[in-house]
């Protein structure tokens, strides 16, 4: 008999839990409505709150008559010794195996996006150290501390070659358990291209199981400019999450009553690292 392989996603940055499930075909899944684990008691809280209901439920329905279930653990490694911990200790006599897996983040966009400093600040604002390597068409950022990997994929000139070797390189990488994409599209222009859009909504339907989203980057227009900014490319990418940010600060030329020039601080990263590791 097969053994049931779930995924679990603690987000290291609000203390919430998000589910999936691998279907026959090795694609991962959102857990359904459906699902005990659906409710706001298992994805609202942490590990240290409640690893123990939570196998529980996992136990209960997908460990039936104990013919196994296997865990792919996704957050920081104090939360994975929680979580196995609690196997160990709780349901030693049952066939739980738990192992320590990788969120895998894609960040692309065209060439000057601000892929680059997005991924850079993320870094700074957590204070946490990246490791840094090259690879085949991307470089990888590599966070220890909250078992996370950034894939800057190499800017896309928006030829057709460009854009195939991009959807190449998210089609590679969704088979090493991808889990979000992040399509960077610079505020500056404030427009997305025809072919940016087939390729986001490429991804979007080829790829279900990924998490598929837009940073609005370099952000500092006023609200209501960003906003229209937003709306616009809401519009022609069938909804999906926008955030808008500022990764850096922003020196205007303009100064205040008290005769210093005005630097608009950096926004957004808190609401997109969030967003990163959160349920859709």
């Amino acid at each position: 008999m097969k053994r049931n392989l779930l995924r679990v996603v603690c987000n290291p940055y609000t203390s919430t839990m998000s589910y999936y499930f691998k279907n026959e075909i090795g694609e991962w899944n959102v857990l359904s409505g459906n699902s005990p684990l659906s409710r706001q008691y298992y994805t609202n809280t942490s590990v240290q709150e409640r690893s123990k209901d939570i196998l529980s439920i996992i136990d209960e329905i997908y460990n039936r008559k104990n013919k196994g279930v296997d865990i792919l653990f996704e957050g920081t490694i104090e939360n994975f010794n929680v979580f196995s911990n609690t196997i160990k200790n709780e349901f030693a006599e049952r066939d739980i195996k738990c192992t320590l897996g990788t969120t895998k983040i894609a960040v692309l966009g065209k060439k000057a996006s601000g892929k680059t400093t997005l991924i850079e600040s993320l870094e700074d604002f957590k204070g946490f150290k990246y490791s840094k390597v090259e690879g085949n068409g991307f470089v990888v950022y590599s966070d220890e501390c909250n078992h996370a990997n950034w894939y800057e994929i190499q800017g896309i000139d928006l030829g057709k070659n460009e854009i195939e070797k991009a959807y190449r390189t998210v089609k590679e990488l969704s088979k090493e358990n991808l889990s979000v994409v992040i399509y960077c599209i610079s505020s500056i222009s404030g427009r997305i291209e025809d072919i940016e859009r087939e390729l986001i909504k490429r991804i979007a339907d080829d790829f279900s199981e990924l998490k598929v989203m837009i940073a609005l980057t370099m952000c500092y227009k006023d609200e209501e400019e960003v906003q229209e900014s937003i709306d616009e490319i809401e519009k022609i990418t069938n909804q999906l999450k926008i955030v808008p940010v500022l990764a850096k600060g922003y020196t205007t030329a303009i100064r205040g009553n008290d005769g210093n020039i005005i630097v608009i601080e950096p926004s957004g990263l808190d609401m997109l690292s969030q967003y990163v590791f959160e349920e859709r």
